[in-house]
């Protein structure tokens, strides 16, 4: 189980849901499959019912200060292109039998007819997103490639216990300003090492984009494109000589991946079946990142409190 993307969120204030509690309100908006004739489902399901043989039931998985969630995402394909093939042939039969072809709102009309016609008979496809709370550090973390997947997480949690106060991490310096300082060489890291890949962008909006990779990115080309103004958004780093990321001017980590000695590790302490080994690569995860982002954060200048 380890993430491969983290979107980070603060708590604006403490969040002291012990886990039994936590447990039972994530029972009321559990993962219940698709109905015949719904789109989607989306609900929490328990982090470890995949890997497990005797699938657990648990929606909450704790260890130490840190608690691991999961949400399932059921939404049966249908797409656009066979409705529309069935609406055309439902309004030709139409228009062959009454001589006029339905619009507007009775158009509409009989497509959603026809799609509740089609949807018991479309196929489901799933997907489980990730994500963990640490109390110790206030902080919770999403294993989300996207903003809009991060947020439909933190929104059902926030229906599920009423109020969530957690805010997408902000720091006092921009990572943008960070990063375009980096390739120039000014305050660089010894525990931080400025990879091969990286992405350019004027600061206009409008403005070009460069996106570079398996390039030394302290050559003089890069030098020119940054003494033109334009500005890092992404920039592939090593940590540490144990994680590997993309960190993008949002504060988003991307493709993120840990080093083969901790994986080695991972399999030495969870050989003994599915949930030991999820348990190991939990605990080796988490507590790596709980070292890597209070080290980003501070070197961003500490993190911006509303």
């Amino acid at each position: 189980m380890w993430f491969k993307n983290l979107k980070i969120y603060r708590f604006s204030k403490p969040f002291s849901i012990t886990e039994e509690q936590l447990e039972t309100q994530l029972t009321d908006k559990s993962f219940q499959p698709c109905a015949s004739t719904q789109a989607s489902s989306f609900g929490w399901v328990a982090p470890l019912g995949s890997v497990t043989e005797n699938s657990s039931t648990q929606l909450t998985h704790t260890i130490g200060k840190t608690t691991m969630l999961c949400v399932r995402l059921e939404e049966r394909i249908l797409p656009s292109s066979v409705i529309n093939d069935e609406l055309n042939n439902k309004l030709d039969g139409i228009q062959s039998e009454t001589g006029r072809r339905p619009v507007g709102k009775h158009k509409q009309s009989i497509k959603d007819e026809l799609i509740l016609t089609l949807l018991p008979k479309a196929f489901t496809r799933s997907k489980r997103t990730y994500a963990y709370i640490d109390q110790q550090a206030q902080l919770m973390v999403v294993d989300a490639s996207s903003s809009n997947k991060a947020e439909e997480l933190i929104e059902l949690l926030r229906q599920t216990i009423g109020s969530l106060p957690a805010v997408p991490l902000k720091t006092k310096t921009l990572p943008t300003v960070l990063m375009t300082n980096w390739l120039k060489g000014e305050n660089l890291k010894d525990d931080f090492l400025i990879k091969d890949e990286c992405e350019l962008k004027e600061a206009d909006d409008e403005g070009a984009i460069l996106r570079c990779k398996r390039q030394d990115l302290s050559s003089d080309e890069i030098q020119m494109h940054l003494n033109n103004g334009k500005e890092v958004t992404k920039l592939a780093l090593n940590w540490n000589d144990t994680i590997e990321c993309i960190l993008e001017d949002d504060l988003a980590i991307k493709r993120l991946k840990f080093s083969d000695e901790l994986l080695e590790q991972a399999d030495n302490d969870g050989a003994e079946d599915a949930a030991a080994r999820f348990d190991a690569d939990f605990n080796l995860m988490t507590g790596e990142l709980s070292r890597f982002i209070p080290r980003l954060v501070e070197i961003l200048g500490g993190d911006v409190r509303e």
